[in-house]
């Protein structure tokens, strides 16, 4: 998964909540999107090419859109807290 880390510009904190994200995909009751995550992990795709792809972007797209629009609402305060593993 080095492309995570590329990703992250290797912020070892993003790099673990992606990561993490990666394995609640994997577990997701959405197919595509848990095939997407385990081909990440595996290293059969990268994460730029499934979001890139007409077959797993489309899956991405919509949570990403609500979750950045939260993310953009927040205080520093609730970006760091969460960040930061609990």
């Amino acid at each position: 998964m080095d492309d995570l880390d590329d990703i992250t510009g290797g912020d070892e904190k993003r790099g673990q909540a992606l990561r993490q994200v990666l394995d609640q995909l994997a577990r997701s009751n959405n197919p595509l999107l848990r095939e997407m995550a385990t081909a990440v992990q595996d290293g059969q795709l990268n994460l730029r090419q499934a979001a890139a792809s007409n077959t797993y972007g489309v899956e991405l797209t919509a949570p990403f859109h609500t979750f950045w629009t939260a993310y953009q609402e927040m205080t520093p305060k609730e970006r760091d807290d969460l960040a930061t593993p609990s």
